[in-house]
């Protein structure tokens, strides 16, 4: 019988880490906990828009194609914050970031609930772009710099939660303050959350400095990787491949409410509730398969087909049917998200370049996102019917997993 030898100290003799290893520090999971807590709260106070869009053009009276720009501005400015953010985030104290994104974003979610004029509500909806981006790529920043190996995972997976739980919390507080006081009062309420959460990460979250600040900095300081050296790492496709994951995932959380009927608001609850099985499903994929997670992304998105092909071919089956393939449509965009946006960029830790990359991916996810909501708006009034919508999921699927596939050469530098 051969004998193995075991190479890390931290496993058994299965390969096994063992249970000390497996759990979090105090302070891990303090910083979990309130980093969870922030993303949660920031979901609250963004997707409360896609809850209640059908309510504000009926009141406004204005249709799909000019709705939709609503959720056009927010990506846009969004997707440029990430990319600036994602640049300095290394070279700032990230909890400044933090409380500025929560403070300013509560503060857009207050006045957008006063205001009355649509242009208004385009610009406030802007800026509430900007601010939300200060979150997300210093929140990376504080995984890579506290979690290592299994623990980091395990952290990355556990912040995908935000996701789902943050659209359940979104649309169905927004749905209820809708269908109680209007769809102003969906826009204050996210406000006062936002505020408190800024409060509990002033509390709970330890201050670090710029990376490799002896005093009060993370003291991971790898030689960086020159910027031109990030596209031989397939970069451009990872890039491309963000951007149909942020068209397909936000145009279905964008328009799902409005496809499915407003009398059957709270009907859309399904989707965010599917999305935490797809999540668990990818972080067990993972586990399981401990391939190249540029490969199982990839194959995620063509699975994706399935769905959008279904509502292609059956645009016109019953509420239930339509929230069920609208919502494993998303529970799959929702399982790879993870693997987007943590741990992809973690793939950069050793070159230095998590937070870029971290603000790179992000930005390009949410310019899918941008396109999503004024092409699908401008498509469903072109064409009078969402058919030409469901054609154009399964084409961006495709091509999504295809991108994946190619950019999985350029991660074997790594």
């Amino acid at each position: 019988m051969r004998k193995r030898f075991i190479i890390n100290e931290n496993e058994d003799d299965k390969g096994n880490l063992r249970m000390e290893e497996r759990k979090f520090t105090r302070l891990q999971a303090r910083i979990l906990t309130i980093c969870f807590i922030v993303y949660f709260c920031a979901y609250i106070g963004r997707l409360n828009m896609s809850a209640s869009l059908d309510s504000i053009m009926l009141e406004l009276h204005v249709n799909e194609a000019l709705g939709g720009t609503l959720q056009t501005v927010f990506a846009i400015v969004y997707a440029s914050g990430q990319f600036v953010f994602g640049s300095i985030v290394d070279r700032v104290r990230p909890k400044r970031l933090i409380l500025s994104g929560l403070l300013g974003s509560a503060l857009c979610n207050l006045l957008f609930s006063f205001a009355g004029n649509f242009t208004l509500l385009i610009a406030l909806w802007a800026v509430n772009g900007a601010f939300q981006s200060m979150l997300w790529t210093p929140i990376v920043r504080y995984l890579a710099a506290h979690f290592e190996g299994a623990r980091r995972s395990r952290a990355s997976f556990t912040m995908s939660f935000t996701l789902a739980g943050g659209h359940i919390a979104a649309w169905g507080l927004a749905e209820l303050m809708m269908r109680a006081f209007g769809w102003r009062f969906a826009f204050a309420l996210p406000a006062l959350v936002l505020i408190t959460a800024a409060l509990l990460a002033f509390i709970m979250m330890p201050s670090i400095g710029p990376a490799g600040d002896k005093k009060t900095g993370d003291m991971k300081n790898y030689e960086k990787m020159p910027v031109n050296a990030l596209f031989s790492t397939g970069l451009i496709a990872l890039l491309l491949c963000s951007a149909t994951n942020g068209f397909l995932r936000d145009g279905v959380v964008t328009w799902a409410p409005t496809i499915l009927g407003a009398d059957d608001g709270l009907f859309t609850l399904i989707i965010p509730v599917v999305n935490m099985v797809g999540i668990l499903i990818g972080s067990t994929i993972v586990r399981m398969v401990k391939r190249n997670i540029r490969l199982i992304a990839a194959a995620m998105m063509l699975a994706c087909v399935i769905p959008s092909l279904l509502l292609w071919l059956f645009p016109n089956a019953p509420v239930f049917a339509l929230s069920v393939f609208l919502g494993t449509m998303s529970a799959i965009l929702y399982g790879s998200n993870t693997m987007f946006t943590v741990l992809m960029p973690m793939e950069y830790d050793k070159a230095g370049r998590v937070g870029l990359v971290a603000g790179l991916i992000d930005s390009s996810i949410y310019l899918g996102s941008a396109f999503a909501g004024t092409f699908t708006g401008y498509l469903r009034v072109l064409t009078g019917a969402w058919t030409h919508v469901y054609a154009c999921w399964v084409l961006f699927a495709l091509a999504g997993a295809l991108l994946a596939l190619i950019s999985v050469r350029g991660s074997k530098r790594f």
